[in-house]
């Protein structure tokens, strides 16, 4: 496969190569996002009292009211962003759908949305499909990949009509401050943005970084659409479990294109995550305690190949700078897996200017995790060894 094929097609790439891992009885997968803790116990029996009780119970395309009343309640307690769950909130198939849906209702034909890279590649994919224009905005890992406002300031083009913010962000790992996401809400006000804001990771933040959201924020509240989802946090990837809330003017787009698109979330996935976010939240925190120690072993075997890499601030992520090898992210990922069976993410499969770096998660258990970096470490000392002068 071409480098030119994988800037275009950078989720077929993904793809293909976890499918070409999965012909190694041995592999380990260091790139995917999916937790592979299974989904607690008490979020599985709610599910199966949904399928005896509740499977041909009524819903409306935004969710049913138990579990918008349950968003708006967690939304208020975590995030500081009071929200009527009558209007403002409209629960989807997960953040996926989530995404398309801000997407979609907030640009069109056009249009330009901010978009700071690295990023989730299914934006890019979004905006192409509302006919929008993606306006790419370079991070730095010198800068563990802040979005400064003031190099958004400099990207902004008289056709930007929204500003994507991630954080933490997808691949880089990064968390926008209390100061920036300050700054950038003066900016969207001056130029009439929108803000688009994910925060499917805002309960996985490390060391001394805080999570804020946009919307909590003086002048955030009435120009931003947020999305999240309960897949990562809670181990709930294949129950599609997400939503979107922001002010009622813009929820009413968002809210006409689900009914039109899929209608209702399954009503069995809407029990579930009602019970995710009212029940036990120990499992959640055990598994976040899981995360950080995970985080620990890959941070150490990576300065022990002598990688750079961004501060990962929150997420499932590093983002790791691979530009002294001289090859590029796909070559080397796929070196490294056909050599140790280890698939780490090409980072050009995110951004055409992230060629030169590899995302690796921390979504297998230790065991498997300490083997799959020995064995990437192995692969690497010997790729170092043959391209020595």
């Amino acid at each position: 496969m071409t480098q030119e094929k994988q800037k275009k097609r950078g989720t077929e790439v993904l793809y293909s190569l976890i499918a070409e891992a999965r012909g190694y009885d041995d592999a380990v997968v260091l790139g995917r996002g999916d937790p592979d803790f299974d989904t607690p116990a008490h979020i599985v029996a709610a599910a199966k009292r949904a399928f005896e009780n509740h499977a041909n119970d009524y819903s409306p395309p935004e969710g049913i009211l138990p579990i918008r009343e349950a968003i708006a309640e967690r939304v208020q307690r975590i995030n500081g962003v009071e929200v009527d769950p009558n209007t403002d909130i409209v629960f989807t198939n997960g953040g996926q759908e989530a995404l398309f849906l801000m997407v979609v209702a907030a640009i069109g034909e056009g249009d330009g949305l901010l978009v700071p890279e690295p990023n989730y590649n299914t934006y890019k994919d979004a905006v192409t499909f509302s006919r929008g224009v993606s306006v790419g905005m370079p991070t730095y890992p010198a800068e563990s990949f802040r979005v400064d406002p003031e190099r958004v300031r400099a990207t902004l083009t008289p056709d930007t009509k929204a500003l994507l913010l991630v954080s933490p962000n997808n691949p880089a790992a990064s968390v926008i401050s209390r100061d920036d996401q300050l700054a950038l809400i003066a900016l969207a006000e001056e130029h009439d943005l929108l803000i688009l804001a994910d925060d499917i990771y805002d309960l996985l933040i490390y060391d001394d970084f805080t999570h804020t959201s946009p919307a909590s924020l003086p002048g955030g509240k009435e120009r931003t659409l947020t999305l999240n989802a309960l897949s990562k946090a809670y181990a709930m990837t294949g129950w599609r479990t997400g939503w979107v809330m922001g002010p009622a003017d813009l929820m009413v787009r968002v809210k006409a294109l689900k009914a039109a698109v899929s209608g209702p979330a399954s009503i069995v996935s809407q029990h579930a995550a009602l019970a995710a976010l009212t029940g036990p939240q120990e499992p959640m925190e055990e598994m976040r305690e899981a995360y950080i120690r995970r985080r620990g072993i890959v941070l150490d075997y990576l300065d022990q190949m002598g990688f750079s890499y961004g501060n990962p601030q929150g997420g499932q992520f590093v983002f790791v700078d691979i530009g002294h090898t001289g090859m590029s992210s796909l070559e080397l990922s796929q070196k490294i897996l056909s050599r140790a069976h280890v698939l780490a993410y090409p980072g050009g499969a995110f951004s055409e200017d992230m060629d030169h770096f590899l995302r690796i998660t921390f979504l297998q258990p230790e065991d498997q995790l300490r083997d799959g970096l020995a064995r990437m470490k192995q692969a690497m000392d010997a790729i170092s060894e043959e391209n020595a002068p």
